[in-house]
C-alpha cells in the first residue's frame, strides 16, 4: 500500500465531519488512548502520525493505522482509519463492521511522574469536545468513554489522567454543545465553503481501506511504541494493574455502572452482596421507583414493556454480567425495559469439590463414551449439584415466614407490584428463561402472580432444562388459566440435539446429559426434548403439536425453515440459543407484537462457536476446567468411582450468598 496521506483538522472541522459522515457502522463506545510515545516534544506533525502508520501496518501487519483520529499537542485532530471500520483498539472490546467503539489516540506520555507530559491546554480541550461531539451523535451516555486501562494490563491513557475529571470535563463539554451555535458546526466557520470541501476530502480519505479481513477483532493497540522510528519499544509499565482494570466478567466500571439498573444479584436466592455487582433491597427499589420510572417518562411508547430474564444455572455470575452486557442496550434501543435475574448458585465451588475428590487415579484416560460420562457424572453427585441449582431457584420465590429472609425473587416480585398498581394498564410483562432459566421462572412466575401482579403477556423459554412434572405442576394449569397470554418454546430437534456436545466431554447437549445423570431418576422427560414434547399428551394439546402450530402458544424447532420472522431459531447448540440472532430476534418480534416485515432493531451476535457449559463456570482456584480434545478427558478420574462413590455432600448443598 502506498503511503498514505493524513488530513489534520480544526475541531470545528471535525464537528462538521462527524455531523455529515456517511456512517454504516453504529458507535457505542468512546475509546482513549495516549502514544506513550510520540511524547509533546517528540511530535513532528504529519511525519509522525505516518511513522504510527507505518509501524501498525507494517511492523504489527495491521490493514491500517490502529485510530480513528490522533489529537496533537495543539488541539488538532489528524485522521486514521476509516470510522465505518473497527479500531485496533483493545482485544476483545473492538466490535466489528456492524458496531463497535470510536477510538482516538493522544500524542503524549501522561504517566504520572517528573519528565512526562501534562494533559491539558488545547489539546485537553479538543479531547472533550471530541468525546462530547460523539456521544451526542450516537446519543450515548458519558460513561461509555472507556480508557484503555478499564480493557487492558495497561496505564494507557496515561496514570497521571483521572477517569471522574475527564467525566467531568465532557459533561461540561456536552452541555456547551446544546447552545444554538453548535447545532449546525460547519455553519459556524467563517469559511463555510472551504469546511465543506475539507469535510469531502476528509470522507474521502477515509474511504481509502474499506477491508480489514485478516485483522481480527483481537488486535491490541499498545501505546507502547516510538513511532519516530520505527521499532518497537518494550512498555516499561507492563504487568501494572490500573484500578480500573478488569475484572472477571471482563466489563469495566463504565460497563457496570449502565447494567446496574437493569440487575438483581442471586446467591441461594438471596439478595447477594457478594462478587462483581451486588444487589441490595435498596437497589431493587431504585429500579422501580427511580430508573424504570425515568425511562418510561422519557420513552414515546403507550405501553411499558419490561422483560424479566433468568439465564441458565450452570452460569456463573460472570458469565452472567456478559450475557446482560450482550443484551440490555439491545433491548432498550426496542424500546422494552430488561430486567436480568444474576442467580449465581454456588454450584462451581460444588463441581470443584467433587472433582478434587476424584482426582486420585490414572490421568488422560481417554476414549469415553457417553454412557461412560453420564456414569461419572452420577457417581460424581451430579443429581446433588443439579439439585442444589433448583434448590436456588425455589428458595428465591420465598414468601415471608418466621425467622427467614425472604427470597430475592419475591422481594421483585413485591416491587413490580407497587409498580404495576401505580402505572395500572400501562405495563405489560414478559419473561424470557434460557436452559435452567426455565426452572428460575417456574417458581418466579407463580409467586408474581399470587400477589396480584397484572397477568404475563409473554413467556419464552430457550432450551428449557426444566423437567416436564415440574412444568406441568408450576406452569402448566396457571399458564392454562390465563398467567401468560403466549407461550413460546424455542428448542432444537432432535437430531441437532444429538450432535451437539458439553465442550467435547459429551456428545449430546446438556439437555440429554440432564436427561440421563443429572435427574434422581435416570431418563427424566425434559421440556427441551423433542420426545418429552412430542410423548406427552398435554404438552401436545397446549402447543398445538398435534395439528398446525397456529394458536398462541407454540415450539419454535431450531433450525428453522427461515432465518428471520418471529417463528425463526437456528442455533445447534444449547448454550447458544441467547446469542442466536434469529431467535433473539424472534423474541424481540413476540414481545413487541411485530409481523415479520415490521422494522425492529436487530440483535447483534456477540459470540463466536459454542460455548460449552464448563467455560460458564468460574472454577476454584488451583482448579482449572476440564479440556477436552477430540478423544476424550484431560481431568483425573477413575472408573471405580462408579463401586465407590465418594462420601456425600452434606444436605442442602452448602452455598456462600447471604441469609
Amino acid at each position: 500500500m502506498p503511503t498514505p496521506t493524513f488530513q489534520r483538522l480544526t475541531p470545528d472541522q471535525f464537528a462538521a465531519l462527524l455531523h455529515k459522515f456517511p456512517f454504516t457502522r453504529k458507535i457505542n463506545a468512546v475509546h482513549m488512548h495516549h502514544t506513550w510515545r510520540p511524547r509533546h516534544a517528540d511530535f513532528r506533525g504529519h511525519e509522525s502520525v505516518v511513522s504510527m502508520w507505518r509501524f501498525h501496518t507494517q511492523t504489527n501487519g495491521w490493514s491500517d493505522i490502529a485510530q480513528h483520529i490522533t489529537i496533537d499537542p495543539d488541539g488538532l485532530v489528524w485522521l486514521g482509519r476509516n470510522w465505518n471500520l473497527p479500531p485496533a483498539s483493545a482485544s476483545g472490546h473492538n466490535g466489528n463492521s456492524a458496531a463497535g467503539p470510536f477510538m482516538f489516540e493522544m500524542v503524549g506520555d501522561f504517566d504520572a511522574g517528573a519528565g512526562h507530559d501534562t494533559f491539558g491546554g488545547a489539546q485537553r480541550d479538543t479531547v472533550l469536545k471530541v468525546v462530547a461531539l460523539v456521544q451526542q451523535r450516537f446519543g450515548l451516555e458519558p460513561g461509555t468513554l472507556r480508557f484503555h486501562n478499564m480493557m487492558s494490563n495497561k496505564t494507557c491513557p496515561g496514570s497521571a489522567i483521572r477517569f471522574q475529571d475527564v467525566l467531568e470535563g465532557v459533561a461540561a463539554a456536552r452541555q456547551d454543545l446544546q447552545a444554538p451555535r453548535d447545532l449546525e458546526p460547519a455553519e459556524s466557520s467563517p469559511f463555510p465553503d472551504e469546511d465543506d470541501l475539507a469535510v469531502q476530502q476528509a470522507v474521502r480519505a477515509l474511504g481509502r481501506v474499506t477491508d480489514i479481513t485478516g485483522e481480527g477483532g483481537e488486535a491490541e493497540h499498545k501505546c507502547a511504541e516510538d513511532h519516530l522510528d520505527g521499532h518497537g519499544r518494550g512498555d516499561p509499565v507492563a504487568g501494572l494493574q490500573s484500578d480500573q482494570s478488569q475484572r472477571g466478567s471482563g466489563l469495566d466500571p463504565a460497563d457496570m455502572a449502565a447494567l446496574r439498573p437493569h440487575l438483581v444479584n442471586l446467591r441461594g436466592g438471596k439478595l447477594s452482596g457478594d462478587g462483581e455487582t451486588s444487589s441490595t433491597p435498596q437497589d431493587v427499589d431504585a429500579i422501580f421507583e427511580q430508573h424504570l420510572p425515568r425511562w418510561a417518562a422519557e420513552g414515546t411508547a403507550d405501553k411499558i414493556r419490561v422483560v424479566f430474564f433468568a439465564h441458565g444455572g450452570l452460569v456463573s455470575e460472570s458469565a452472567g454480567l456478559r450475557i446482560a452486557h450482550k443484551h440490555v442496550r439491545w433491548w432498550k434501543d426496542n424500546g422494552v425495559y430488561p430486567i436480568y435475574f444474576l442467580w449465581e448458585t454456588g454450584l462451581f465451588e460444588t463441581v470443584g469439590q467433587l472433582l478434587q475428590r476424584g482426582s486420585q487415579g490414572a490421568r488422560g484416560f481417554t476414549g469415553l463414551s457417553d454412557f461412560l460420562v453420564q456414569e461419572a457424572a452420577r457417581a460424581l453427585q451430579g443429581p446433588r449439584i443439579w439439585g442444589g441449582m433448583k434448590w436456588g431457584a425455589e428458595r428465591a420465590a420465598d414468601g415471608p415466614s418466621p425467622g427467614t429472609m425472604i427470597g430475592g425473587a419475591y422481594y421483585v416480585a413485591q416491587q413490580l407490584k407497587k409498580f404495576c398498581d401505580q402505572h395500572g394498564q400501562r405495563v405489560e410483562l414478559h419473561a424470557v428463561g434460557h436452559s435452567a432459566g426455565a426452572v428460575f421462572h417456574s417458581w418466579f412466575l407463580p409467586a408474581v402472580q399470587d400477589l396480584g401482579v397484572p397477568p404475563f403477556k409473554t413467556l419464552h423459554l430457550m432450551a428449557p432444562a426444566v423437567r416436564v412434572d415440574t412444568f406441568k405442576a408450576r406452569l402448566l394449569k396457571r399458564l392454562q388459566a390465563g398467567l401468560a397470554a403466549e407461550t413460546t418454546i424455542y428448542t432444537m430437534l432432535r437430531d441437532f440435539e444429538l450432535r451437539d456436545n458439553c465442550s467435547g466431554i459429551y456428545r449430546k447437549s446438556l439437555l440429554y446429559l440432564i436427561h440421563h445423570a443429572l435427574e434422581d431418576q435416570r431418563k427424566t422427560p425434559i421440556l427441551g426434548l423433542e420426545e418429552s414434547l412430542r410423548g406427552d399428551a398435554a404438552l401436545r394439546a397446549f402447543f398445538g403439536l398435534d395439528a398446525a402450530q397456529t394458536g398462541d402458544n407454540q415450539v419454535i424447532w431450531s433450525r428453522s425453515a427461515s432465518d428471520t420472522g418471529a417463528s425463526a431459531s437456528q442455533s445447534t447448540a444449547h448454550g447458544d440459543f441467547d446469542d442466536d440472532a434469529p431467535t433473539m430476534n424472534s423474541v424481540a418480534r413476540r414481545v413487541l407484537d411485530k409481523q415479520d416485515a415490521d422494522p425492529i432493531v436487530g440483535y447483534q451476535p456477540a459470540a463466536a462457536g459454542q460455548r460449552g457449559w464448563v467455560q460458564e463456570v468460574d472454577w476454584p482456584s488451583g482448579l482449572t476446567a476440564p479440556v477436552a480434545g477430540p478423544a476424550g478427558l484431560d481431568w483425573q478420574w477413575t472408573p471405580s468411582w462408579f463401586g465407590t462413590p465418594p462420601a456425600p455432600l452434606p444436605s442442602p448443598v452448602p452455598f456462600a450468598g447471604t441469609s
